[in-house]
Order: C-alpha cells, then sequence, then structure tokens
C-alpha cells in the first residue's frame, strides 16, 4: 500500500493526520486509496470498508455515505498538503526559491504516492461537493502565495490575481494529464518546465 504523507519524512497516514482515532485514520486513508486506485465513481463503499478492516455497517453508522468520508478525508489531506507546500515557501530565503522548493516537494509527492495524488487532483473532478469546495480552498491559498510575487522585484507591471490563478491551474492541469497517463513516477522531470512557465508569467524571465 502506497503510503499517503505528503512529506518525504512522512511515511504513514497515522503520522500524516491528526490522531482522530485510529478507525478514522484508516478508513480516511482506504477512501482515498481506492478512489485514487478505482476512480470516485467506481469506488464503492464495500471496497472502502475492506480496505480499511471494517464492515459497511459500522462504515455507515460512523462515516455516513461515500461522498461525505470523502469530503472529510479530502478535507484532512488537502490541510496537510497546503501547510506542507506553505511551509516550503516560508522557509526559502526568497520568493522564486519558496516557489521552487514547494513546487519539487508537490512533483515529489506525486511521484511517490500516485493514488494519492489522483484522489486529491484528478478525481475531486468527478466528486465535487463538499470535497470541491476543500479543493477551491487550498487553492485559494496557493494563489495568494503566487500573488506575493507581484511585490518581488522585475515583476511584471501586467500581473494580476488572474495570472496567479493561470498558473496554478497551469500546473494542476499538467500534474492531472500525467496522473491520467500513467506518468507519476517520472512527473518530477516537468519541475524546469513549470517552473519556467510561472516565472514567464509572473516576471517576463526565463530561469
Amino acid at each position: 500500500m502506497e503510503s499517503t504523507g505528503p512529506l518525504r519524512a512522512v511515511r504513514t497516514w497515522e503520522e500524516a493526520l491528526p490522531d482522530h482515532g485510529a478507525e478514522q485514520r484508516a478508513v480516511h486513508e482506504a477512501m482515498l486509496l481506492t478512489v485514487g486506485e478505482r476512480g470516485y465513481d467506481r469506488a464503492s463503499v464495500r471496497e472502502v470498508a475492506e480496505r480499511a478492516g471494517i464492515t459497511q455497517d459500522r462504515f455507515h453508522r460512523r462515516f455516513g455515505g461515500k461522498a461525505a468520508c470523502f469530503a472529510a478525508a479530502y478535507g484532512e489531506a488537502a490541510e496537510q498538503l497546503g501547510g506542507v507546500l506553505l511551509g516550503a515557501c516560508r522557509g526559502a530565503s526568497g520568493w522564486r526559491e519558496g516557489f521552487s522548493t514547494a513546487l519539487a516537494e508537490l512533483l515529489r509527492s506525486v511521484a511517490e504516492q500516485p493514488l494519492l495524488s489522483r484522489a486529491l487532483l484528478l478525481e475531486v473532478r468527478a466528486a465535487r461537493g463538499e470535497a470541491w469546495v476543500e479543493h477551491q480552498r487550498l487553492s485559494e491559498r496557493l494563489i495568494e502565495v503566487l500573488e506575493g510575487a507581484r511585490e518581488q522585484p522585475g515583476a511584471r507591471p501586467s500581473s494580476s490575481p488572474v495570472t496567479a490563478g493561470f498558473v496554478l491551474g497551469a500546473i494542476e492541469e499538467t500534474i492531472c494529464v500525467e496522473l491520467a497517463a500513467g506518468r507519476a513516477a517520472e512527473i518530477e522531470r516537468l519541475h524546469p518546465d513549470l517552473t519556467r512557465l510561472a516565472f514567464l508569467q509572473l516576471f517576463g524571465e526565463d530561469e
């Protein structure tokens, strides 16, 4: 089973999520991995319950239906991933280095955890609902960070919040294409191209 923690140092779901109980962690892990493996529409409560080692009746009593459980699992995982990426930005010596480091962490997580990444970035589009709301919240947080480029030396005068949204959307769409094509293992090769795209849009420069 693939490890679901976004940080390289985090190798188990138990370490990656708040301590809300072993059963909840197991079910949320099972939900995300099953959705990543089977697709949201094809993933069933029976498969998730079996993967988590509980009965379907217990699943429904404690976690509700598939949509509610996926949204809860998604929210926790998205919060963790957002913390990792924003932490990478804050720990860097400058905006450009922070962007490059955060992008490298994101691509590394996708390469190491393709099922989780499919659930978070690709299958959430099929799930919609509250999970999509959580996705949009994470996107808004990341767009705010990208907008910080407008305050950096050399920023393009024409740069705007729309530019930041375009950059984030282009990165996410590229990752989704690679996930859908089964090329997650090689996705880190795209770091230079995605960095170049972002810097061209935000600074008008090719680094």
